[in-house]
């Protein structure tokens, strides 16, 4: 059932109706007494909002006055914005006094607010007609906490029948597992907590009580009790219950506290015990405090278990991680399903079977959902009721009290009001939508659910207050998170979104036609999956007034119109990844614009030169706009922006502070910033940005082009000496995240970069910095993990001040480490023995053709040796770690590879590639037993492989290109039995496929391309019961397909090309019947196609190019061959330009 929401609204006009500007405004135009009876009237109705409600569910009467109410609001909320944009206008300036000077400096803004007070009079006088219906309704007035909801609880216990537990054994073993677990006891510690949380109906209790009744845990615990605890969380009820549980006798509700705790106490004393609190909600840790003091009487190993909706309340009680209960498979469902709806197992309609399985695929794994849409469809036997119940919604079908919406719709009503609101406006986006969290938080506040609790906190970080209170709650999925560990995106659990479309009603509506009647829309998020609307619809700004949020994101527009400046409430415009080149100025004038989303639109040449007219704008989101050259001036005037990817420094000649950097100090930037063209600043006072007292966690600072920097052939020692002092004035926040330089002229890195500031630091890109003789000291900064380095052409020694003073703890938390194009590089000094790198797991040396030593690096597991000297791998010769080896670009004849590969058994890919002196590969490559990926390009000299290949049975895809001495494949590879992906492309010598390929069954994809000496295809294909997809292209030596292809009934993808030698296409192809597409290109002797194709009924693509003859033969309605393929669903036959027509032609087919 639909819930009306409104409190935050009403708090929104609250605040508008108290604001100062509002009250000066009334003072000069004299409608003071109407303002203060409209206040006066709002504090009376948000005194019993609260009652109202939680009371609509149950009456139809209390629900129509609040529908009212928030039509009014509405209202309200509309007229009064239209005594602000020109205060808010004035808002930056210093005084109220100037404000208000500035709003009403003539006669005419006086007259323009009072044509609005018989609006604003009106809408006092429908309040006041709500305000005396309100007594019918006998509200009250809530004071201090809200009142827990008196609603009927859930009970449950511990009985189960097992055979109706379905889908969950992996995870009652793991649970089993941890009650089991036997753990050292240490003082003072309390018992094991293991929660298991998940969503309301996914099967938390089912679980518990399947683990709670297996013998090995009766076995193993003297004493077994479960609580029901409900939202409840009362230490008394819960210890009268496990007394209850534990004696089978109704404990005394007179008994004292202190009475109940003894008993308790000596109940758990010096006994191994388990119990099982089902259902917590509690968040207050006091509370867990007062229970858990009493639960260490019992003997090691006592365990505890709590099942719980909420990670926040998992995270507070648990001892252990928590275990996260995901949804069933469709089929576990489906089982579930069948239970209720067929008791007996009755199969009298198996025509029912293949609806219901798509029923099922509402449940999105959620068992109690599965149960009761069987329970639903027990008694309904007739097809065209089952497919009703396929094509409605679920919150339409499962309404009874039984149902899964009313246990989740418990976990709704368990929240804030203003959470509430939040919520339901996820309703607007479709299922399985991405949600990124940044933009939800925006439209949150664009659409004023979100409010100020706190002054020193912003809008966003209560945004993100509301948003992690959601998560914890389990409301959002499929979490995303960027490398420094905060959540980007998430989705909602579609069972969720179904609860979310519940109670929202059509509060947020998808349109599907009559969208311009819909005159009051706040929202507009156009979805248009092909993008390319093009044009903005004419009517589209006239015709929506009171927008707030206007989404046209991906919908491919080229241009914005000049009206929409008339969308004067608009406070989000998202026009991101569209063709827009210009935006127009008239853009400027929508004065309440809180968000301007322009990434990803990589056309656009300029921003409007009038932008710092925006003062709300919060988020300026330019990343991927790579075609601006300049920003606009006045940046300095945006004092609530915060955020702002790119800066481009101007190269204009006057010096204006607003122009350069300095008009970035009083901006309280956060998240990213790239500050490019710093060539430009010409003096160093103007480099005063003030970055180190704003919260970035990402910074990149760029010279010149960002693939080759600057040019600084000539000898230009004014740039670089700028450029160092730009750098110093550049001094990042101490909590960076990410640091990267590109283009960097200087000689030295400044003084911030040498000591011990940025510690927080977790990634460092150094770019082109080509002068710099020395590395930064970076060696103690704890948090480090990747490092990137490149271009560093004047760096000829890694010494000592790479690694900084203190050796102890050298590079602790590093990963990653990247060096491409030293040139001059010649020694890399090791300082400690081997132990500077304890945690690296991946190198990377490319283009460092003097370097002829490394330190060691005994933890790294993947390593990418390119386009340096032999010599390098004596320096890795102990190593034994590694998984995935890449040697590239080398000219000797790799003598010591062998040596690498007999020490490193473990490893799991290997790719040699262009090393035209290798002339083999060595035996012990049959010693890598665990070897999946292997890899062997250009290779010129290579004149075979080794007969240990056939050892490697975990190998799983074998690549050979461009080898051209090899004129065999390898004798044999029938031990290759893990092998699923095989390609051969350009061996010129190679007459015939390796001897074996009959025995690869595990074999899924065959590429054959480019090998102009290849006779024949081995005889022997039916062993090859995986293969799924054949390519033979340019073997124009082959002149026929071995008949037992026909055996490989699994082949759902067929591509011939560049084979004359062809004649025929054989009729055995009807044994294909999985075939899905097919492909024949320059094959100009195949002239017709088998009769048989038409009975390949799952083919739904089929390309034939550059073969004339085939072409005619298969000509749309006139060719012999027509009728043999008018089925096929998407036909692309001759040249490019008459694809179009095919594929229109044969979609009516």
């Amino acid at each position: 059932m639909a819930e009306i929401v409104l409190a935050p609204l009403l708090q929104v006009v609250f605040e508008k109706v108290a604001s100062r500007v509002l009250k000066e405004i009334a003072h000069r135009c004299g409608f003071n007494d109407e303002i203060q009876k409209l206040q006066r009237a709002l504090r009376m109705i948000q005194a019993v909002l609260e009652d109202a409600e939680e009371g609509q569910a149950t009456d139809k009467a209390l629900k129509l006055w609040l529908t009212e109410l928030k039509e009014v609001a509405y209202d309200a909320d509309d007229l009064l914005e239209e005594f602000t944009p020109e205060a808010l206008r004035q808002e930056n300036d210093s005084t109220f006094t100037q404000q208000v000077s500035n709003i009403i400096p003539s006669l005419n803004p006086v007259i323009t607010y009072l044509r609005k007070l018989p609006e604003l009079t009106q809408i006092r006088q429908r309040l006041d007609v709500l305000l005396e219906e309100r007594s019918c309704f006998k509200l009250k007035e809530k004071i201090g906490d809200k009142d827990m909801k008196r609603g009927q609880k859930r009970e449950t216990g511990s009985f189960v029948i097992e055979p109706e537990v379905i889908g969950r054994e992996e995870d009652k073993e793991q649970i089993i597992g941890m009650l089991l677990l036997t753990t050292e006891r240490r003082a003072g510690r309390f018992v094991s907590v293991i929660p298991i949380v998940g969503l309301g109906g996914i099967g938390k209790t089912t679980l518990a009580q399947t683990v709670y009744n297996d013998e090995r845990v009766m076995r193993n615990f003297e004493l077994r009790m479960w609580v029901c605890v409900n939202e409840d969380f009362n230490v008394r009820k819960i210890l009268n219950l496990m007394i209850e549980s534990a004696t089978g006798r109704r404990c005394d509700d007179l008994l004292g506290m202190d009475a109940l705790q003894f008993q308790v106490r000596d109940l758990l004393l010096e006994r191994r015990y388990l119990l099982v609190l089902d259902d917590v909600w509690n968040e207050d840790e006091d509370e867990w405090d007062k229970l858990k003091m009493l639960l260490k009487f019992g003997a090691e190993e006592s365990k505890v278990i709590v099942t719980t909706r909420s990670a926040k309340v998992a995270a507070k009680v648990g001892t252990v991680s928590s275990h996260p209960l995901k949804g069933l498979s469709d089929d576990e469902c489906w089982a579930l399903f069948k239970q209720r709806a067929f008791p007996h197992g009755q199969k009298d309609n198996p025509n029912l079977f293949p609806i219901g399985k798509q029923i099922v695929k509402k449940c999105g794994g959620v068992p109690l959902a599965a149960k009761t849409l069987g329970g639903l469809m027990r008694f309904k036997r007739e097809p065209a009721e089952w497919l009703c119940v396929q094509e409605s919604d679920l919150w339409n079908i499962c309404e009874e009290e039984s149902g899964i919406l009313p246990v989740l719709r418990l976990s709704y009503s368990r929240l804030p009001s203003h959470l509430k609101g939040c919520f339901m406006y996820c309703s607007i986006f479709p299922k399985n939508y991405v949600i990124k969290k940044d933009e939800l938080i925006h439209l949150w506040i664009a659409e004023d659910l979100i409010h100020h609790t706190e002054e020193r906190k912003s809008l966003e970080d209560i945004g993100n207050e509301y948003f992690n209170n959601l998560l914890w709650m389990l409301f959002f999925e499929d979490v995303k998170k960027n490398d420094v560990g905060d959540v980007i995106e998430c989705k909602m659990h579609g069972i969720i979104h179904d609860l979310a479309k519940s109670v929202a009603g059509e509060e947020y509506f998808v349109f599907e036609e009559a969208l311009y009647k819909a005159k009051k829309l706040r929202t507009l998020i156009l979805l248009y999956p092909k993008g390319d609307l093009g044009e903005i619809p004419t009517q589209l700004f006239s015709s929506f007034r009171y927008l707030r949020v206007l989404d046209l994101g991906n919908c491919g527009i080229k241009r914005v119109q000049n009206t929409i400046s008339c969308l004067k409430y608009l406070r989000y415009l998202n026009l991101s990844n569209t063709f827009i080149e210009i935006l127009p100025e008239s853009i400027c004038s929508l004065h309440n614009l809180q968000v301007l989303n322009l990434s990803g639109c990589s056309d656009l040449i300029e921003l409007p030169r009038s932008l710092a007219r925006l003062l709300q704008l919060r988020h300026l989101i330019i990343n991927g706009c790579e075609r601006l050259t300049r920003l606009p001036g006045n940046f300095g005037r945006l004092h609530f922006l915060q955020t702002l990817p790119l800066f481009i420094v101007s190269n204009e000649t006057d010096l204006r502070e607003n122009d350069n950097l300095v008009g970035l100090r009083r901006l309280k930037l956060k998240g990213e910033l790239t500050i490019r063209k710093l060539e430009n600043v010409k003096r160093e006072f103007l480099a005063q940005a003030n970055l180190v007292e704003k919260n970035l966690h990402s910074l990149e600072l760029s010279w010149g082009d960002d693939h080759e920097g600057l040019n600084l052939n000539m000898n230009n020692d004014f740039i670089c000496k700028m450029g160092e002092n730009v750098l110093e004035c550049l001094q990042p926040p101490e909590n960076l995240k990410r640091l990267s330089l590109k283009g960097y002229p200087g000689f030295c890195f400044p003084r911030w970069m040498r000591t011990l500031i940025l510690l927080g630091l977790t990634k460092l890109e150094l770019i082109n910095c080509k002068r710099c003789e020395h590395l930064p000291t970076l060696g103690e900064l704890p948090f480090l993990e990747i490092i990137y380095m490149r271009g560093m052409k004047a760096v000829k020694v890694i010494g000592r001040e790479f690694y900084g003073e203190d050796t102890r703890r050298l590079f602790q938390s590093l990963k990653e480490l990247t060096l491409i194009d030293f040139p001059d590089l010649e020694l890399w000094w090791s300082i400690s023995g081997g132990k500077e790198y304890p945690s690296l797991v991946k190198l990377t040396i490319n283009k460092c053709p003097r370097l002829l030593n490394l330190p060691q690096f005994p933890s790294v597991k993947h390593l990418e040796l390119r386009n340096c000297h032999e010599a390098l791998l004596r320096s890795l010769v102990n190593v034994s770690s590694l998984c995935i080896l890449v040697i590239d670009v080398f000219t000797g004849q790799l003598v010591l590879l062998d040596t690498l590969l007999q020490n490193n058994v473990n490893l799991m890919s290997l790719t040699i590639s262009s090393c035209p002196k290798i002339r083999y590969i060595p035996p012990s490559l049959g010693n890598l037993v665990n070897l999946k990926t292997l890899t062997i390009r250009w290779c010129e000299e290579l004149v075979s492989l080794p007969l240990q290949l056939q050892n490697l049975s975990y190998l799983q895809s074998l690549e050979i290109c461009e080898c051209h001495s090899l004129s065999a494949p390898p004798q044999s590879i029938s031990g290759l039995i893990s092998l699923k992906y095989l390609s051969i492309e350009n061996c010129s010598h190679i007459r015939s496929l390796p001897i074996g390929l009959e025995h690869l069954s595990s074999l899924e994809h065959l590429m054959i391309m480019y090998c102009p000496s290849l006779v024949f295809l081995p005889n022997e294909w039916q062993n090859l019961s995986m293969l799924r997809s054949l390519c033979i292209l340019s073997c124009p030596q082959l002149s026929s397909l071995p008949d037992s292809i026909q055996y490989v009934r699994t082949l759902r993808n067929l591509e011939i090309h560049g084979c004359p030698g062809l004649n025929v296409l054989p009729q055995w192809i009807i044994n294909l019947t999985l075939l899905r597409s097919l492909a024949i290109s320059d094959c100009p002797n195949i002239t017709s196609l088998p009769d048989s194709l038409q009975c390949l009924t799952n083919l739904q693509r089929l390309s034939i190019q550059e073969c004339p003859r085939l072409e005619e033969h298969c000509k749309k309605n006139i060719g012999d061959g027509w009728p043999k393929i008018a089925h096929i669903a998407h036909i692309y036959i001759g040249s490019p330009e008459l694809k179009k027509e095919n594929v229109a032609s044969s979609s009516s087919c």
